[in-house]
């Protein structure tokens, strides 16, 4: 249900509406985007009904506010949210009274982390008798930054009404009671609204414990943050956001072993260094707008909801409003924008993380992962000048050796796998990586030797069973071996078309036609684009008699292949 609206003053907001600032960062988009509004202007004037009594000047003006808004339309369709609110903006300037505009441009520039326009936007919706959800979000955070708890109260309930945005509200309102002196009734009502909230038969969130343990702390009751913290020790795979606020608050209660004992439950990205430095450094005095800022961040991962998470990109931006130096707001907010995101405002925004922050590692890694899949050559340059300064950290050996893997470096890989564990890193798919250069390096008693190693630590890994039984498949030893490997793989991950493949080609190499069919048909149907997949099933079907479908699928195999030796074999087929 959207929430109602309270009139408020517009006055402010329509000088806004008129004279929108615009950031040099958009203003570049606009630059950018200048060709394609210039072409749908074009297209807008064409089609503009234009009334029999209307001036040219008129039309020109309802040109152009149809080239923005299509303009708007279409940077929306291309997930650039930042020059659809732009655009939609400029489109309102010259339509300030059209409703829709007026709610697309909120939703816009919400999304775009602009939350004093947003707020100025949700004003003018009120004035109008528009109902949208999530208006009161930014005005509800505005009055947390100046410290006007009276109004934060009252606008976290308004925010409540929108069900998606309710684990944010309670945090909100329970530290506002806390900042008026009623720490005890904000513990109570955020605890209630973790009970109300909760849904998956697991009890109140970890969000809500740790800001329960937070507010607890801040009004020294000791026995209720040793209650909330042993919930919080008790349970699994927590946050990596909580975990690092627990294992710093077990700290802070000279409950060191503990809270080394939690740090050690964080992903192999965080780098071991940075993340004691962060538990043992004593923190700056935190205000309560900026422990809302680090609430926020919790409540707003608590829902995996389709809305919840459309909506998690302009919550973390409320995050960073209140407190600019959130890195992990930045972290997690370029998480929610997601692999396909605009690059300038997710480069933007890991840049703007600090070098010692806990979270510069977890940083580097989500750049690496997006400049290799266009640049693996900078990526890999961009981590060797890393290590360079940084030759003790194992992980990122191992990371820098997967970058020369993915790069057919195998010499190199080798190495770095090696280095990795010369420094002592260990993980269990460390192995199998290794196994792999040395498979392509042709020494195959040092690779087989850590694809056993790789199973002895994990004999589940489908990955390494596929990977050794497909390896002797192809080449057509220990059949019988690499049969049962496979199969395994296949009944860990049925529904991989490359582990199907195996099967089928296993199959092949024994002589079992049919079922190399049956199996290869099932591997391209899971499996269409790959083009050994389908030389493989024309392989089949040559060997089984079936020479024009061989034919078709050799033609077809050759149309998507990009790797010239495979392009060269199956051409040498279609001659035969």
């Amino acid at each position: 249900m959207a929430a109602p609206i309270i009139p408020i003053c517009e006055a402010a907001l329509g000088r806004m509406i008129v004279t929108p600032a615009l950031s040099t960062a958009h203003h570049s988009a606009i630059i950018r985007w200048w060709g394609v509004i210039m072409m749908l202007g074009m297209v807008a004037a064409a089609i503009a009904p234009v009334a029999a009594n209307a001036s040219s000047q008129d039309s020109a003006h309802q040109a152009s506010r149809e080239a923005y808004y299509l303009a708007a339309r279409q940077a929306t369709y291309l997930n650039d949210i930042a020059a659809a609110a732009d655009f939609y903006l400029a489109a309102l300037q010259m339509a300030p009274q059209d409703s829709h505009l007026l709610q697309q441009s909120f939703a816009t520039q919400y999304m775009s982390g602009h939350i004093d326009m947003a707020a100025a936007l949700a004003r003018q919706m009120e004035a109008s008798n528009l109902q949208i959800d999530h208006a009161h979000e930014p005005a509800t955070i505005q009055a947390v930054k100046r410290q006007d708890w009276e109004a934060a109260l009252v606008l976290a309930d308004k925010m409540a009404e929108t069900v998606t945005a309710r684990p944010i509200a309670a945090i909100v309102k329970a530290w506002a009671l806390a900042a008026q002196g009623r720490t005890a009734a904000g513990l109570e009502f955020l605890l209630e609204a973790g009970r109300v909230l909760a849904s998956d038969g697991n009890g109140i969130a970890p969000a809500f414990l740790i800001q329960a343990a937070l507010l607890a702390e801040h009004t020294n009751d000791r026995a209720a943050q040793n209650k909330f913290v042993s919930q919080l020790k008790a349970q699994q795979n927590l946050p990596t956001h909580i975990t690092l606020q627990l294992a710093k608050m077990l700290y802070r209660g000279n409950d060191k072993d503990a809270a080394m004992a939690i740090a050690g439950q964080l992903p192999r990205g965080f780098d071991g260094r940075q993340v004691m430095r962060f538990i043992r450094t004593a923190s700056d005095p935190i205000t309560i707008p900026r422990q809302i800022a680090v609430g926020i961040v919790d409540a707003s991962l608590i829902s995996q909801e389709p809305q919840a998470t459309r909506m998690r990109v302009a919550w973390l931006s409320l995050a960073l409003h209140l407190d600019a130096d959130a890195d992990a707001a930045r972290f997690f907010l370029v998480r929610a924008m997601g692999n396909d995101g605009p690059d300038a405002p997710i480069n933007q925004q890991l840049a703007s993380i600090q070098a010692d922050s806990v979270w510069n590692q977890p940083r580097l890694l989500i750049q690496l992962d997006r400049r290799r899949r266009n640049d693996l050559t900078g990526a890999i340059a961009q981590l060797e000048a890393v290590v360079a300064t940084d030759q003790d950290n194992g992980f990122l050996f191992k990371e820098l050796a997967d970058l020369y893997r993915f790069d057919d470096q195998f010499a190199k890989a080798r190495d770095a796998y090696l280095t990795a564990l010369d420094l002592g890193y260990t993980a269990t798919d460390i192995d199998r990586s290794l196994a792999i250069a040395y498979e392509r390096l042709d020494q195959d008693d040092l690779a087989e030797r850590h694809f056993f190693n790789a199973l002895d630590i994990n004999p589940n890994d489908p990955y390494t069973l596929n990977y050794l039984g497909y390896w002797w498949a192809d080449e057509g030893r220990n059949l019988d071996q690499a049969i049962q490997l496979i199969e395994r793989a296949v009944r860990l991950r049925p529904d991989s078309g490359f582990f199907v493949d195996s099967l089928g080609w296993v199959h092949f190499k024994l002589g079992n036609i049919d079922l190399a069919v049956a199996f290869l048909e099932k591997a391209t149907l899971l499996e269409p684009a790959d083009p050994v997949i389908t030389d493989h099933l024309a392989d089949a079907y040559w060997r089984a008699g079936r020479l024009h479908e061989a034919r078709f699928k050799w033609t077809y195999a050759m149309s998507i292949a990009k790797d010239p030796a495979l392009r060269s074999r199956i051409q040498t087929k279609l001659g035969q």
